[in-house]
This record gives C-alpha cells, structure tokens and sequence, in this order.
C-alpha cells in the first residue's frame, strides 16, 4: 500500500539570474551569486526534511521469512496474552513503502512503534457474527507505542490473508481495533479474525499504523508465513 510522503520528494531546481526587463534594472554578479547561494541552502534543508518525513521499520530478526505457525481449533477459549518480544535488531528497509516479517516476529517502526501477532486458531463464526457461519482465522494483535506521540489505535489499517472479510464477533471477542489513543510507553493487545478457508494455509496479514501527528507516514508491515 503506497502511502503520500507529506514533506514531497520533488524538489525546485535553484531559480536562475532573472532577464532584464524594461524599466527594471539587471542584478549585479555579486548579486546573482548570493541567490544562488540561498538556493543551495534552501535545498539542502529541504532534502533534510525529506529524510525524516516517513517512518521506516523492521523485523526485529532477519530469520527467513518462511516461518509456520500452529492454530488451535477453538478461538472462543482464545489466548488474549501478549507472545514475548524477540531479539533486538532490525533490517533496514530504506527505499520502500513496506517491509516484510514473519509470523512469529516483531515489526519495529523507527520510531519506536512495535507491532505483533500471535494466538493463531481457527474457528466458524457464530450465528450471530458478521459474516456468519464463515470459517476464519482468529489472532491477537499487540502494539507497543515506543514513540514520543499517542497513537490512535482506532486508525490502525489491517488487510486479511487474500482480501478476506474481517469477523466481527463479540461473543468471541472479535471487535476490531481498539476505539482509544495508545500513549507513549503503552501497550495494547486485541483479537481480530479474517476469513480463511479451512484448508488454506499460506497467510499474509497487512498492518499500518496512521500518524495523526502530521510528522509524517508508516511503512506497511506484511507479516507472512503459513499455518498449520
């Protein structure tokens, strides 16, 4: 998912000595030379800008990104707890608008915003749910806010293995992200689950935190694997 840099890429070219026009005089050498001198400047602190203006991230451990996972057979007795964070360390992923991470690993934000997965079940959705009688694959989502600023979990984007449905399912917990703000130091933890055929096995789950903060943008965490 692509998402607009706020600070721009594209810079202006330093604007050139004007022409003499009738009536205007022409700009002295010395002039000219500070113009351009002021241009230069200028362009420097916009490329200083540009670097800070979006928030990278990674996987806290640079296994293969082939990992398997199991899933128990009945998400109503879900486990809510937070999995333990891994090793610290993160892969660079300068030049993208996403990055990838396993499963059972951590995605790591620059600026210090964690997000993970884990309690993989599956389950048929209730007759009360939306979809109902569907069969998903239900996990827990735990944020870590590391940064400086609240983070509206609320905006918080999360795509489905395959463009599946989301379930929403109260009486098995399944409420979609929290409605609240994380403060920094904070943590969060919450069940979701996504339509998934019972005999699918290849999972890729989509999750990009929003900056209300106008600082700038989150990279897209594909967390990928397989379950059993």
């Amino acid at each position: 998912m692509n998402h607009p840099n706020l600070s721009g890429t594209a810079l202006a070219p330093a604007p050139s000595a004007p022409r003499p026009t009738a009536g205007r005089p022409v700009a002295s050498p010395l002039a000219r030379a500070r113009r351009t001198l002021f241009a230069l400047a200028a362009t420097a602190v916009g490329l200083s800008l540009t670097a800070c203006s979006d928030i990278g991230g990674g996987e806290t451990d640079n296994t293969p990104k082939n990992a398997t996972v199991s899933a128990s057979q009945d998400s109503r007795a879900g486990d809510n707890a937070a999995d333990s964070d891994d090793a610290a360390g993160s892969q660079d992923d300068a030049g993208g608008d996403s990055f990838t991470v396993a499963l059972d690993k951590t995605a790591t934000w620059n600026n210090g915003v964690k997000a993970r997965l884990g309690g993989f079940s599956r389950g048929t959705s209730g007759e009360w749910a939306a979809p109902s009688g569907t069969a998903y694959l239900a996990f827990s989502v735990t944020v870590e806010n590391g940064s400086k600023n609240a983070l509206d979990l609320n905006m918080i984007s999360l795509s489905c293995p395959d463009g599946g449905e989301e379930i929403f399912d109260s009486e098995a917990g399944f409420g979609g992200t929290p409605d609240k703000h994380l403060l920094p130091g904070k943590s969060q933890t919450w069940k979701q689950a996504c339509a998934f055929p019972k005999t699918a096995k290849d999972v890729q789950i989509e999750i990009t935190p929003a900056d209300t903060s106008a600082t700038g943008w989150y990279r897209t965490a594909i967390f990928t694997g397989q379950v059993k």
